[in-house]
């Protein structure tokens, strides 16, 4: 009987992770909408940000998944978990963390609904994320929420939080790669 509930709950874990990906929280699965040019460089370009800034103390990855209940599981475009955090995690839990990562990246795809970023955004605070980005690229905004709230940054505005003191984030420098000319 329990290795054929361990078959059944890898074979579900392999099945969300198969293009596109799947998402599951309140009962619903999710599929994650597929990428486009403008999204893919925004996330890259966050990426590298993130990776500048905290590379060094901890793991900065696109589209890593996070288990946060029983029945919910993330994949939030980028991901900062900190040495911190994943230290006492055995190295196969390291891989899929049973929480949310400290700093999470959802960059908005023109089919996201509002509803479900809100949600999702709720549960990442609720399992231990300490800010999450909520990035348009269309509006060139950034929605931050943390323990204080949220607020709506532009183009001139930073990301910072007290959550990081020394995290320091130039929202232009964010969509940057959009300003290209082809």
């Amino acid at each position: 009987m329990i290795e054929s509930c361990v078959d059944t709950m890898l074979s579900i874990d392999a099945w969300l992770d198969e293009k596109p990906y799947k998402e599951l929280y309140d009962g619903v699965v999710h599929e994650k909408v597929s990428p486009q040019r403008a999204h893919g460089k925004v996330v890259q370009r966050i990426g590298r940000l993130l990776e500048d800034w905290g590379g060094s103390r901890g793991d900065v990855a696109p589209e890593w998944r996070v288990y946060l209940a029983e029945g919910t599981t993330l994949v939030p475009d980028l991901a900062f978990i900190s040495d911190e955090r994943l230290a006492p995690l055995p190295e196969a839990q390291r891989e899929k963390p049973p929480f949310a990562p400290d700093i999470v990246v959802e960059v908005r795809s023109p089919a996201d609904r509002e509803a479900n970023i809100r949600r999702k955004t709720e549960l990442y605070l609720a399992h231990g994320a300490r800010i999450v980005l909520n990035v348009d690229p269309s509006t060139r905004t950034v929605s931050m929420s943390d323990a204080r709230g949220e607020v709506t940054l532009r183009p001139g505005d930073v990301v910072t939080s007290p959550a990081f003191p020394d995290l320091r984030i130039p929202v232009y420098d964010m969509f940057a790669p959009l300003d290209r000319k082809i």
